[in-house]
């Protein structure tokens, strides 16, 4: 067996280690479901309990029909199914017109619309109109918000008599001694309405006198109004009953009503909705009966809730609705006994029991018992810590130690690479020969700072060397070449000797050409960082470039398209122009004689781009994407000036020193190239 078979296998020691972590893990777990079972034993005698204790308040409310104000046999019972549901309010409602005192109640508002309209003049040819309607009752005050979705509001004209011209809202319900009192709300605009008493033909007033113990307000918007408005709870009688109507009128020129809109239906005409409020005596009843940690619900055969003790206007089956959904109020009213848990909202388990109330054989209504069974839950968490409390300090121990010691670790390895990544630069020059993190530790971390510190040395001497070979090329290069140059002048000229003596010539220049490019190369990063930015022209810039090109080189075909001034950069103009003297100069080499040098400046948003176009051979693929590293030439072998790829190498440089991209591109054709520099544009 190999020795890096023996170290990927497990030593005895971890082997006992891991059998040892196991068997801590498995008390925990063994103590875990015995405790579980407890629970479960525990939660099924509480909902037990909890099914006897809706039994016995079921049993206290058996025949009390007058607390569910049910129909008689004689009663019409779809008044009944119509009824208005009143909630009870928390706080009072200020009346001005705003929805926002009625935001935990707008879900249970009751809809009426096409199947509530009790008078169409033109027979469904336009639409009624629709409302939304939710009443509350704070202490001796009941409050109604009636949105109404309406396309053509219709104010009052003060100049009629009659009332029914506009738009308005009627309210008719049965007084303490069984007359009816009908008001009418109308206004010639948003805010306070007018209420007035009316006759029963709902045209004129009875007095003229405004009303002022009925208030409203209403408040016009996009898709119609909202009223909001108070009446004295002491106006209605014992059996309160009330209808709404919404009186819809669309013409300002004819003023007569195209649609009436009401809360009960057209075969119901001349009575009223029943409303439904909680019964007094009925919450006194529960109180008494429930006990602590007990929320209690009672609906009745509608669903409605008529009831509650505790917290149940805050448990998920009585939660300020109109109606309780849910399986276990289905069962109930089927005449079926049942319990449930469920979790909240915060992971409590919650125990709800439901039982049927009777008057005589028939099922009249439901009550709902519910409890949080926290207490089980309390008593399993604590038996559960205490098994577990010795193995989590444990664990905790053991892998607080490991994450000190690995974050410990984690700080030296990130300091060492933050160190060694700082020591080469974005260029890729060494610019630190040691590092100082964990240099002297005696650990493995040290020696590796230590081995990095190594290779950093040596690498910076080695860099050191490579930068300094320009400079001494440049001057062990030049003695010779200027000796040879000299020579060559003195050197008498015959017609047998003047080809060799330019060949001379021009090698000699080739090698000028070598060493300035070289040495320009090495000292471009230097100069960059002494350059002085200004903000500058860039358009008159290029164009007075390609003027001056034109006149340099006695070329007619290098042209310029673009605007003459008004875009303006910041940055060195003279690097930018030795930027477009290497595009240039490849531009001229690589172009077909007599072809078009085409320099383009454009703005695209917040920058500029300047592009330069030849025709010529294109670039090839293996050196397209590396012409800008230097050293990288795609001339043919054949021409006669070196070849070395520095000037676009320089270019790059300073573009980037600019902030700016330099991109190069063959052209759709494969007959030239285009190259695009696209610098950012000053403010």
């Amino acid at each position: 067996m190999s020795t890096k078979s023996r170290r990927s296998g497990l030593t005895m020691g971890m082997r006992m280690l891991l059998f040892s972590s196991l068997l801590l893990v498995a008390l925990p777990w063994l103590g875990y479901r015995y405790i579980d079972e407890m629970k479960d034993f525990l939660l099924q005698g509480q909902q037990d309990a909890q099914l006897l204790a809706a039994k016995a308040i079921a049993t206290v409310l058996n025949g009390r029909t007058e607390l569910f104000y049910l129909a008689d046999e004689n009663a019409d019972l779809s008044l009944d199914r119509s009824a208005l549901h009143v909630y009870p309010l928390q706080n009072p409602i200020e009346v001005d017109g705003y929805t926002g005192d009625w935001a935990d109640l707008k879900e249970q508002a009751k809809k009426f619309g096409s199947k509530s309209v009790v008078y169409d003049r033109t027979d469904g040819l336009w639409r009624p109109v629709a409302f939304d309607l939710l009443l509350g009752q704070y202490r001796k005050y009941v409050y109604a918000l009636v949105q109404v979705r309406d396309e053509n509001i219709v104010y009052r004209n003060p100049k009629y008599r009659r009332l029914d011209h506009s738009d308005h809202v009627r309210l008719e319900f049965s007084r303490q001694d069984g007359s009816a009192g009908r008001f009418i709300l109308i206004t010639e605009g948003e805010g306070q309405v007018s209420v007035y008493e009316m006759s029963a033909d709902w045209k004129f007033p009875l007095t003229g006198q405004p009303v002022y113990a009925l208030t409203g307000v209403w408040r016009e918007h996009s898709g119609g109004y909202d009223l909001e408005l108070r009446l004295p709870a002491a106006w209605l009688g014992a059996q309160p009953e009330m209808m709404i109507q919404v009186v819809n009128v669309d013409s300002d020129v004819e003023r007569v009503i195209d649609s009436i809109v009401a809360t009960l239906k057209k075969d119901e005409d001349g009575k009223l909705n029943p409303l439904i409020t909680r019964s007094a005596e009925l919450d006194r009843i529960v109180q008494g009966l429930g006990a602590a940690e007990e929320s209690i619900c009672v609906v009745d055969s509608y669903r409605r809730i008529r009831g509650l003790y505790g917290n149940a206007s805050d448990a998920a089956l009585c939660s300020r609705k109109d109606t309780i959904s849910g399986d276990l109020v289905d069962d109930a009213l089927d005449g079926t006994s049942s319990v449930t848990r469920y979790k909240n909202s915060v992971g409590e388990s919650i125990i709800v029991a439901a039982y049927p109330v009777y008057a005589e054989d028939e099922v009249m209504g439901a009550v709902l018992v519910e409890k949080n069974s926290s207490h089980i839950l309390s008593m399993q968490r604590e038996s559960l810590l205490q098994i577990i409390v010795a193995t989590l300090i444990v664990f905790l121990v053991a892998i607080s130690g490991l994450m000190l010691f690995a974050a410990w670790l984690s700080y030296r390895i990130r300091k060492l690479q933050k160190e060694a990544s700082r020591a080469i630069d974005d260029k890729g020059r060494v610019v630190a020969g040691e590092l100082s993190a964990d240099h002297d530790s005696a650990d493995e971390i040290g020696q590796l700072s230590r081995d990095i510190s190594s290779l950093l040395s040596r690498l910076k001497s080695y860099t050191g060397f490579l930068e300094s070979v320009p400079r001494t090329l440049r001057h062990e290069i030049l003695n010779p070449v200027n000796t040879i140059s000299m020579s060559l002048q003195k050197i008498e000229v015959d017609a047998g000797n003047r080809v060799l003596l330019n060949s001379a010539r021009n090698a000699t220049q080739q090698l000028e050409m070598i060493v300035q490019g070289l040495t320009e190369a090495a000292h471009i990063e230097e100069a960059l960082l002494q350059d002085e930015y200004v903000r500058f022209d860039l358009a008159a810039m290029v164009n007075e470039y390609v003027e001056n090109s034109r006149l340099k080189h006695g070329d007619s075909r290098i042209h310029y398209r673009g605007p003459v001034s008004g875009l303006y950069v910041k940055g060195s103009d003279l690097r930018i122009a030795q930027l477009l003297d290497k595009l240039k100069d490849n531009a001229l080499e690589f172009s077909n004689e007599e072809s078009e040098i085409r320099f383009e400046l454009i703005r695209r948003d917040d920058r500029a781009e300047i592009s330069i176009t030849n025709s010529g051979p294109a670039i090839a693929e293996d050196v397209e994407g590396v012409l800008f590293s230097g050293m990288v030439s795609s001339r043919p072998g054949t021409q006669d000036r070196p070849h070395l790829g520095i000037g676009l190498f320089i270019a790059n440089r300073i573009a980037e020193q600019h902030q700016a991209t330099l991109k190069l591109c063959n052209l759709d054709s494969g007959e030239g190239v285009k190259v695009s520099l696209v610098l950012p544009l000053s403010n």
